[in-house]
This record gives structure tokens, sequence and C-alpha cells, in this order.
């Protein structure tokens, strides 16, 4: 029979197995971020990484029986429960040092992208099949192993507890490791906490505590801290920010600074105050006009602060920008801008739709800037009941301007399906090449350049009147006269 010392003891493998696994999942769908994308697509392919292998996980491990098994080719060893848990849970270290360590993560989809290979499905499912299912179903054999310790005539009892406890380290997984790890320490350390815990059980199981096994696995450890150090994150990447929103690095180079958000190059400020060519564009048009305007100051959003670069200068008008991470305010002022934001400049941490669902003020300008790149388009950001919420939000007469990355010859489906969308919610909205870039007569679809959409509310003018052989009015418009 076993001890209550040695119950509580598996009830808190089961736990922390749990809590591995889900906390594991969501790691490694916040770091493939920068490379594959926030879709629901690249997510699934995780999801689907970890519940599959989970469920034969449970099947392999209720068929375990203990006695001589094969442990590499030509190589046989009488393995018993405890050993065998012991021998997953190792294993499951190695490929975990792997799939939740940043440098690997960035070396490995670099590695593909740079042999001409762009699908990011495929270099999704290659990451998840190399790296993610292994250990996902060495653990999920953690609970039926550890059934085999206690007794037969209370397993319907013992069963709903290990189901309870599984679960309960499951939900750990899912609240504490990303409202509280990620958010305060950063996923990487995150990450780090899990390949403790691994090395914690492993220890805890082991006879031996001063074995070459024991060694082998803080060694490991020691490896993975190593290469996930904040440390090391700020000298090999220049990262100062992994949270569970953004991987956010600063670059300087010579007098410029740039704000890098997810691998894009989301913001620039310079010591002689120039910005992005796309930035000083849309002040240009839009923001030019009314600068510094201190009599009748204009109401403006930005969906999208990057490093509150957009409209910075401007001392009369009002700036409110939106963004989920709170963390960019501090990084901006501190690495970007170099001082506090403006009086007239504020912060809303919040998502857009969330922000814009929870107020009815409307805006003379706003200013999508959300968008980072092809990969880290948000979906939600991009359909039509989202822009015609940013509709609801605009005075009459108020401007709203888009910038969105893509293919400006319409040769991609993405290019021309946003136009779609974005035309079915704002007629006569005009478009513009911030490179003066249109690629009339390219036959490729690779390149991309920031496109500007410009729009004025005017609901009276939303009108879908044509011209036609049967029907033409021509004549009676005059093209120089104004309603």
């Amino acid at each position: 029979m076993i001890s209550r010392k040695g119950t509580f003891a598996l009830f808190t493998l089961i736990i922390l197995e749990g809590y591995v696994v889900l906390s594991s999942e969501l790691i490694a769908i916040r770091l493939n971020l920068p490379f594959v994308g926030s879709g629901t697509d690249t997510i699934s392919i995780i999801i689907a990484a970890i519940l599959m292998p989970l469920a034969f996980g449970y099947h392999a491990g209720g068929r375990f029986k203990p006695g001589n098994h094969i442990i590499f080719p030509g190589f046989k060893n009488h393995i018993n429960i405890r050993e065998k848990l012991i021998i997953n849970l190792l294993t499951a270290l190695i490929f975990l040092l792997f799939a939740l360590s940043y440098s690997f993560i960035d070396l490995f989809f670099n590695t593909i992208y740079e042999t001409g290979f762009k699908n990011r499905i495929i270099a999704t499912t290659l990451y998840a099949m190399l790296f993610l299912v292994m250990p996902v179903y060495l653990l999920g054999q953690t609970i039926p192993l550890s059934c085999n310790f206690f007794k037969q005539k209370k397993l319907a009892k013992i069963t709903g507890k290990i189901l309870f406890c599984s679960t309960l380290g499951s939900f750990a997984g899912a609240i504490f490791s990303t409202l509280v790890l990620m958010s305060h320490i950063g996923v990487h350390n995150t990450a780090i906490i899990n390949f403790f815990i691994l090395g914690l059980l492993i220890t805890l199981l082991s006879r031996e505590r001063m074995s070459l096994r024991i060694a082998l696995t803080w060694t490991l450890i020691l490896a993975g801290v190593m290469t996930n150090s904040s440390q090391a994150m700020r000298r090999e990447h220049s990262i100062v920010e992994n949270n569970q929103y953004n991987t956010i690095s600063i670059i300087q180079d010579h007098n410029e600074r740039h704000l890098v958000l997810n691998g894009n190059m989301s913001s620039m400020y310079s010591d002689d105050h120039r910005k992005y060519k796309y930035v000083q564009f849309i002040e240009q048009i839009a923001l030019g006009p009314i600068w510094n305007e201190t009599d009748n100051p204009k109401d403006i959003l930005v969906i999208g602060a990057g490093a509150f670069t957009l409209g910075y200068g401007d001392k009369g008008n009002h700036y409110e920008y939106v963004d989920i991470d709170k963390s960019l305010k501090d990084i901006a002022e501190k690495f970007i801008l170099k001082q506090p934001l403006q009086n007239n400049q504020t912060f809303h941490p919040l998502p857009a739709r969330a922000f814009l669902t929870q107020t009815n003020k409307k805006y003379d300008v706003i200013i999508l800037d959300a968008y980072q790149g092809i990969a880290s388009i948000p979906e939600h950001l991009i359909t039509r009941e989202f822009f015609a919420e940013i509709k609801d939000h605009l005075k009459d007469d108020g401007k709203m301007l888009g910038n969105f990355a893509v293919i400006p010859n319409f040769k991609s489906a993405f290019s021309r399906n946003l136009d779609n969308t974005i035309r079915s919610v704002f007629p006569h909205v005009s478009r513009h090449s911030i490179h003066d870039y249109y690629a009339l007569w390219q036959e490729e679809d690779s390149t991309i350049t920031n496109m500007i959409y410009i729009y004025s509310n005017n609901p009276d003018t939303d009108t879908k009147t044509i011209y036609s052989d049967l029907k033409n009015r021509s004549f009676l418009d005059d093209p120089g006269e104004t309603d």
C-alpha cells in the first residue's frame, strides 16, 4: 500500500505535469508569433500537436508493463514504473529545451525561410511535429503510469482525484503562466520555470540524488537558463521585453532608435526628430494642416501605439493611443523618445475592439497602425465589422487613415480581399503607396510595401451611383463642383 507521503508526491507529480503541458502549449504559441503570426490557423496546429499526442500518451501509458524494454537499438534494460516516469520526464525536458527557447526557434524558422520556403502553415507543422509531439506524448503517459501505484479496488475514486489534479494543473498552466508569469517575468523566464519543474520531478523520483542522470538533468537545465536568460535575450537579440503580447527589441542605428515588435520594424525616432516615412506621410497629409492647433484642437485616435511617434511633437491636438501591450509606454519613453509622453498624449492599454466597445466618443481623425507585417496582422482588426466600428467613431467629415503592409499590384488574394473589405465600409477611399511603388509590370507577388488608405466620413456622399449607357447623368455632375 502506498504511504500518505507517496500519495501526496504522486498527486503533486500529476498537478505539475498538467501545468507543464498547458504552460508549454501557450509558450510555444507565443514564441511562434514573431515567425508565423497569431492567426487561428497556426494556433490550431500547435493545439492539435498538444491534444493528439496527449491522447496517444494516455493510451500508451495504460499499456505499459514493467520488464525488459529496448532503450536504444540493440540495448535492453529492465524498466519499472518509476524508471519509466523518469525516462519520460528527462526526454521531454530535452525536447522542450529546444521547443521553448527563443534563440533556437529564431534559428529554426529563419533557416527555413532563408531557403525560400514561405508557407507558414507547413513551417508551424514542422516545428510542432519535431519539437512538441514527442514531449507531450511522453508527459501524457504520467497519469496512467501513476495509476499503477494505487490499489485497484479504489481505482474509481482515485481516478476522479487524478483527473481533478491534472485539470487543476492545466488550469494553473493556462492562467498563472500567462496572466502572472509572462506579464511579470517574461516568456523566456516562464519557459525556464517549466525546465525547473521537470528537473525537480526527475530529482524527486530518482532514488539516487547524486547519480549521473541527475547531473545530466541539471546540466541541461543550466544550459536552458543560460540560453533563455534576460541577459542572453538582450545580448543576442536586443530584446528588452518578452511578455504575453510582444517580443520587443530596441535597435540603435547611429542616431536612430528603432522599436521592433515581434520581428517587425514598428517605430523609429531620431535625434533630429525623423520618423518612418509612412508616419511622416500621414503627418504631412492628415495632421500637418492642423499641427499645433490650439484654438480648435482635434481629437485623434491611433490604433496601434508602437512607440507613440505618430503625432509626437504636436502640442495642440489631443491624441489617444490604443494598444493591448501596456509595457509599450515605459519602453517608448525610456529607449525611443528618451522623455515622457506629452501632456496631450493619452495611452489606453486595451484591445482595440474592447476600447471601441467601451466608448461612444467620436474622433476627428482615426489612424489604424496595428498591422506590423503579413505574418503579424491581427485577424480581428481586418474584418468588415471592425471597420464599421471605426466608421461609427468618426465625426462628420472625420478622417480615417490606415497603414497596411500589402502587395501593391493586387497579385495576392490577401491584398485583394482586404481592399474589398475596406471599400465595403469606406466607399470612395483613396490608396497611396508610401514609396511610390506600385509594381504595375511586376509579375512576381512577393514584394510588400506600405499602402495608406484615406477616407473622409461624409455619409451623404457615400452613394454608389454609376454611369451607364442607359442612364448617364454625367452632364449634370460638374467635375469641379462639390456637394
